[in-house]
Formats: structure tokens, sequence, C-alpha cells
């Protein structure tokens, strides 16, 4: 289920998607960008731009919500079987906002309006190492834009991926793990910073009888842990800043039906995420994790 959520296409197909969403991209960070170009602030967004590997969700302090929305289109280029391995092209579009309510210092603007934007192609190797668990290395090199600060940033991300899966009649207990270091870097003033983390996530999934417009619809419980190597500060403020730190979740998705405007196996869902001191809240798109 994991490895393998796309079906594949020709290559000419998958470039052809590929350009269309750059060209969109393109047009929407020149708006923003003259909509906030004589705004100046000391507001740090850098790690913002990490938001692709954070999920989707709110993540919250007593300040104010950051809120990411990130999009995993994939195409597969080769498909995994139980004897070859697979490759799977990624070009995920990640969206972020911020919305402060309170900030004391009187030079920072209104950020309702304010956030990031990034793509992030990427290559992974899908490897059958046994009939139930695959191994995935992968890499990935994109930009993202900082709206705010009128900045572009690279970034670098490698990585491996593991899923084992365990069935129980009908029911699936899938494991999965990721180990991911992440880097970015300013283009114009060459500042950088990255972060590892190690993450290990269990779904258990229930299919059910419920057919709607042809599809069967299962329901999946989930546990995900987040052991971070290197801190993370997803966003600096002047009193309390968005950090990232060792965390658990729970959650649960929903199949959706069949429909050709969306990729295979789609999943809709809702996690709750426990630090030491704050809760964040996520909504899941396709698997839980990864």
């Amino acid at each position: 289920m994991y490895p393998t959520l796309r079906q594949s296409s020709p290559v000419v197909s998958v470039f052809a998607r590929i350009r269309l969403v750059l060209i969109y991209l393109l047009l929407q960070l020149c708006t923003t960008a003259a909509v906030h170009a004589d705004k100046k602030t000391d507001v740090e967004l850098t790690n913002f731009a990490f938001a692709n590997y954070l999920g989707t969700g709110f993540y919250a302090t007593s300040d104010g919500v950051v809120f990411i929305l990130s999009i995993p289109l994939s195409t597969t280029l080769r498909p995994m079987t139980s004897n070859d391995p697979g490759w799977v092209l990624n070009y995920p579009i990640t969206v972020g906002v911020t919305n402060f309510d309170e900030i004391s210092d009187g030079t920072v603007p209104d950020l309702n309006d304010v956030g990031t934007l990034s793509v992030i192609p990427g290559i992974e190797y899908h490897y059958p190492v046994m009939h139930n668990w695959t191994l995935i290395p992968f890499f990935d090199l994109g930009v993202a834009r900082d709206v705010l600060n009128n900045r572009n940033i690279r970034i670098l991300a490698a990585g491996v991926k593991s899923y084992a899966t365990f069935d129980f009649d009908r029911n699936r207990l899938t494991l999965g793990n990721r180990l991911l270091f992440a880097d970015e870097s300013d283009f114009e003033s060459s500042s950088d910073s990255n972060f590892a983390v190690f993450e290990t996530g269990l779904d258990y999934n229930i299919p059910t009888d419920t057919i709607i417009h042809g599809s069967h619809i299962d329901v999946s419980l989930y546990y995900m842990n987040y052991y971070y190597l290197k801190e993370l500060v997803l966003l600096k403020i002047l009193d309390n800043p968005i950090t990232l730190e060792n965390k658990n979740e729970i959650g649960f998705t929903v199949s959706l039906p069949e429909h050709k405007w969306l990729p295979d196996n789609s999943r809709l869902g809702f996690g709750i995420q426990f630090t030491s001191n704050t809760e964040i809240y996520r909504l899941v798109f396709g698997a839980p994790f990864f």
C-alpha cells in the first residue's frame, strides 16, 4: 500500500505535468512577490522551507498558528514487483501560511496572507527485500520561496524509508520507518540550516463492507513517533519560537472512492501530535506517514 501509491504513466506525461505545476507556481510567486515587495520585517521564516517534510497540519504556539498544506504528487516510472525494484518520481507542492493575532513588536507586519511555496522534486528507489518488506532510499532537490522576506531557498534532502506489512485475516498492520536529513541554503545570503529526524509509524488497516461509488471503503488507526536527531525551529518569533521536538501522534484515515482526479489509494484523515508543551493538529492526505 505505501511503497506504490500511484499508477505508472509515460515519461512524457510525467514531465508535462511537472511543467504545468512549475509554470503555475512561477505565476503565483511573481504575484505574491509583487504584493509583498515593499514589506520589511525581521521575522525569520527560514526553516519554514522544510514544511514539505512536516506533513499537512496546524502547528501552534500561544502566539499563533502556522498552517501547512502539502500536496503529494508523484508518478511511478517503473513499478516494483516481488522480484524487481522500481522507481518513483515525486514532485510535491507545499504551501505554508502563518496567522498571528498578538505579536508585541510593532515592526512586524500583518502575516495573515504571508507564507512560503515550494516545489521539491525527488527520486525514490523501491527495493523489495522480502515479500512483505520494502526499502526506499530517496533524494530530493528543489526550491522554496519565502514570500515574507522575498527570498529563494534551495532545499536538499536524503534518507531511507522502510515498510513492512503483516496480514491478520482481512486486516493489515504496516510498520514504517524513515531516517531523513534535510538541508536548506539561502541563494542570496548563503546562510543555511539543517535537521535530522528518525520516525516510526504503525498503521492498522481495517476493511469494511461499505461501498461508495463502486469503491470499498476501509479505515485505519495509526501511531507515530518522531525522534529529532537535531532540533528544528520551524518559525522564529520574538517570544515563543515554534520548535519541532520529540513527539507522538495518534490518528485515523479513511479511504476515498476512486475518481479520475484522485491518485490511486487516496486517503483522508486526522491526527493529533503530543509534545511536552503543546498539541498539534494535522490533516492527513494519502498514507498517514511518509
